[in-house]
């Protein structure tokens, strides 16, 4: 398991993510196609930006992948807007591995939306600390092994599978797996693009 807090600094993995151009730019507003603006604007209505809003960079340049980024929006949706892990469970559970992976740009945003949600900044450093940290509740600390798990070994073990069960059936069982694989999959393509950072996201140091 990569372990920024121990062998790798999150400040190196900035600068190795960062320090550099992207490798592919967003798409220019006038080279966008029908397909690719019409993507744009299924995006703005599920976030609600305003028709004559900015496009992120991130959004910008999946937009040259156009039929991608259909897909990735229908996975995206699915498990942040209709999933069956509540809001807290799926951000404990992405910033874990967000951290783990090194993904600046996920983790920055997902600082933000877990802010936003309720999780405080000793609880966002508790999840960098990992499921060993003081002060989670059993079923919380073997969410983020769950999920220390599936970075490591591709799986989840007896023992955490048995105390997630506890509280949770089979369609919250089923998800996680996939919530944590869409998010590597969304990271390893941000880190490999060198997506830049929005202005209000400084990457893993953002608590």
């Amino acid at each position: 398991m990569r372990d920024l807090a121990g062998s790798t600094s999150a400040e190196a993995r900035d600068a190795e993510i960062n320090g550099q151009p992207p490798r592919i730019g967003p798409l220019p507003d006038d080279q966008l196609t029908d397909e690719a603006r019409e993507l744009c604007k299924r995006m703005r209505t599920m976030f609600g930006i305003p028709e004559d809003g900015v496009v992120p960079e991130v959004v910008a340049t999946m937009l040259r992948h156009p039929g991608l980024y259909d897909a990735q929006m229908v996975i995206g949706l699915q498990l942040g807007g209709k999933g069956a892990l509540s809001p807290r469970e799926r951000e404990l559970a992405v910033l874990r591995q967000a951290w783990l992976v090194g993904a600046p740009y996920e983790w920055g945003e997902h600082v933000d939306i877990s802010r936003r949600i309720g999780v405080s900044t000793e609880e966002i450093e508790q999840v960098i600390a990992g499921p060993s940290a003081p002060g989670w509740s059993r079923h919380e600390r073997a969410l983020l092994t769950a999920v220390d798990e599936l970075i490591s070994t591709y799986m989840i073990s007896d023992a955490t599978w048995a105390v997630l069960a506890e509280s949770w059936g089979e369609p919250l069982l089923m998800e996680l797996p996939v919530l944590v694989g869409t998010y590597v999959a969304t990271a390893m393509q941000q880190n490999a693009l060198r997506v830049r950072l929005n202005s209000n996201n400084p990457g893993l140091s953002h608590r």
